[in-house]
């Protein structure tokens, strides 16, 4: 059953993960359910070290000029591709971002669902061990989770490879790649069937340029949707 409010999964979090809790899932429902693609965004863990039992992550990006300058490295590479895929934009059409931007005014992370696969929290580094085996204890309900979010697109910037296996097995999409040597030295593993294109990637503070990190996810993405609509 598709979620009918943001924090209609709250409970199961917690319930699952326990105290300290990070909850996260769809930012506004509202402006999720009006966009014609939905995006759902898989990271590792909420940079939340706090006193706090509970923290709510959907919060933190109710007001995108309020983070901006602070977590551009990391937010950057999520706010651009986003607005090029909700336009259906190439990397070269993407607007400037800065802290007056336009698309800043478009609130573009208020239409999105942003997970993590750690929902206790995490420190500015990830530890790979740590959110493999949240993957491996909390499994069930991650899939759970993004069934009742819904979403046509999944970035999924986890890291974890199983969790890119179970939802192509889940969906029933076909694996494929994007070799996008020479101009960048990556390739891309994605799946793809005509109601859903999920894209192996990196996290958003990866080590890699801006035009690389958002041009190669908007190539995947357009090439997903002329496929589907032809």
């Amino acid at each position: 059953m598709i979620l009918k409010t943001e924090n209609e999964f709250d409970l199961i979090i917690k319930q699952e993960w326990g105290i300290p809790v990070v909850y996260d899932g769809i930012i506004k429902i509202y402006e999720y359910n009006k966009t014609a693609v939905k995006i759902l965004w898989i990271l590792k863990e909420g940079n939340e070290k706090t006193e706090q039992e509970e923290r709510d992550h959907r919060d933190f990006h109710l007001d995108v000029a309020r983070y901006y300058s602070g977590w551009k490295s990391t937010y950057k590479n999520i706010i651009l591709p986003t607005y090029g895929m909700f336009h259906n934009l190439s990397y070269k059409d993407l607007p400037e971002l800065n802290d007056d931007a336009t698309v800043n005014n478009e609130y573009v992370l208020d239409k999105i669902a942003l997970i993590n696969v750690n929902k206790n929290g995490g420190g500015s580094t990830a530890n790979t061990a740590i959110i493999e085996k949240n993957y491996t204890d909390h499994k069930d309900v991650l899939m759970q989770q993004i069934d009742r979010i819904s979403p046509n697109v999944i970035i999924n910037c986890s890291r974890v490879n199983r969790l890119f296996n179970d939802v192509c097995k889940k969906y029933y999409l076909v694996k494929k790649q994007f070799d996008f040597r020479p101009e960048f030295d990556y390739v891309v593993d994605y799946a793809e069937n005509s109601e859903k294109v999920l894209i192996n990637y990196w996290h958003p503070g990866a080590h890699m340029s801006d035009e690389a990190y958002q041009k190669q996810l908007l190539v995947i993405y357009n090439k997903w949707l002329a496929n589907k609509n032809e």
